[in-house]
């Protein structure tokens, strides 16, 4: 009974002065880092940018349970524009808490250790009693401590003077250099590059209160623009230029979410694809990316094949040109690689013997093993079958003789 009194009494007095003589003050540095009940790891330190509300709390603290309705009307009203509360109790039965948040609508991260006034962080941070509260701005030092019935006027002075960051400053910096450099385009007349460009911006940088109502502004402007560069689709369409007018309507859609513009070039862009010849030049022009992306790989391999040869490395290079023959063949680079191939071929017959060899010594060694292992073992229809694919995969080789030979012997 006197313990349950003490607890009364402390609970009455931080409601009754709603200040404490913790040791958590304003102008703080707020360091707490801790596992939530859930697991979740929580630090104040790596939440720079949010406004916090860290809130001290007991099931069994009458005035906590009072303000129960308030924080949850808090969070309610701020929690999408950059407050998270953190709630600390000082219960000592978890199933209860947990309970009890579940039923109060307390959405927020809770941490529990059944400790009681000895719980870890209360310890860190206590005052005179329960329910206190600790706000936190966004650059992570304290700007206000108290009971939570007089956190409201504090609150909207923290919005007002410190206002949480919702977006990363990086990102909000980078999309608003685009928005500058798509106004400018639009001044310029250049409505394509304006779209193209809106279709970069970061959609998250629209939490951004400001920014989202400077992009509506530009997005306004830009559709008048984007308009005529509709009107400008048809007689592309007319010329036979298809791949230029789905690019067209694509930027527009794209780059427009939401514009009655950006409804109409989607609308348009689904009769265009539909059409036979649209669909004709767009594998056309796939069919060419493809073979320029081909051409690509072969120069890049036969570069690398040149390199080995001007240092002498013959076996190597050979191999490489060998490869690059059968892989790209019908390519420039390709048909430079077999006349290689050739000129090696002709110039040195045994180079070529020992340059397989060479080529084929790591693959044909680990293979001949295998076969080797089965037949050990007794395994006959798979010893077979290996000693077979080693002929077949590395034919003038010592490794194909060998397979040969060992082959005939298990036949017999």
């Amino acid at each position: 009974m006197k313990y349950f009194a003490t607890i009364l009494a402390a609970c009455a007095f931080a409601f009754m002065t709603g200040q404490g003589r913790g040791s958590v003050n304003v102008g703080d540095d707020a360091k707490l880092a801790y596992q939530t009940v859930d697991g979740k790891p929580i630090d104040l330190q790596k939440m720079h940018g949010k406004l916090v509300l860290v809130d001290f709390w007991a099931t069994w603290c009458g005035p906590c349970m009072a303000e129960a309705p308030h924080m949850v009307e808090i969070n309610k009203k701020f929690g999408d524009k950059g407050l998270q509360i953190l709630g600390i109790s000082l219960d000592s039965d978890k199933a209860k808490m947990l309970q009890v948040s579940k039923a109060s609508g307390f959405t927020w991260p809770q941490y529990f250790d059944g400790q009681g006034w000895q719980n870890k962080l209360w310890k860190q941070w206590g005052t005179d009693g329960i329910p206190f509260t600790v706000l936190v701005g966004p650059d992570g030092k304290v700007l206000w401590t108290g009971h939570p019935s007089q956190i409201d006027m504090a609150l909207e002075d923290a919005f007002k003077h410190h206002p949480p960051h919702l977006v990363d400053p990086k990102i909000l910096a980078d999309a608003t250099k685009l928005l500058d450099q798509i106004e400018g385009k639009i001044t310029t007349n250049d409505a394509k590059g304006a779209v193209k460009l809106l279709g970069k911006v970061p959609a998250a940088a629209s939490a951004d209160t400001d920014f989202a109502a400077r992009a509506k502004d530009v997005q306004a402007k830009l559709e008048t623009a984007a308009g005529a560069l509709l009107e400008e689709v048809d007689p592309l369409i007319e010329k036979g230029n298809y791949l230029e007018a789905v690019s067209r309507l694509k930027d527009i859609s794209n780059g427009l979410p939401g514009l009655s513009v950006s409804t109409k070039a989607k609308k348009k862009l689904s009769e265009l694809m539909a059409k036979p010849e649209t669909k004709a030049a767009i594998a056309e022009a796939d069919k060419t990316a493809q073979e320029a992306e081909r051409n690509t790989r072969a120069n890049e391999a036969l570069t690398i094949a040149q390199k080995l040869k001007a240092d002498k490395k013959d076996d190597a290079a050979y191999a490489r040109f060998t490869q690059i023959a059968k892989e790209y063949e019908g390519t420039e680079a390709g048909t430079t690689a077999a006349a290689q191939v050739k000129a090696y071929e002709q110039k040195d017959p045994g180079f070529v013997k020992r340059a397989n060899e060479t080529a084929a010594s790591g693959k044909a060694k680990a293979a001949l093993s295998v076969a080797q292992a089965y037949a050990r073992a007794g395994r006959t229809d798979l010893a077979k079958a290996k000693y077979k694919s080693v002929i077949a995969d590395f034919p003038g080789t010592s490794f194909a003789q060998t397979a040969q030979q060992e082959l005939s012997l298990l036949v017999e």
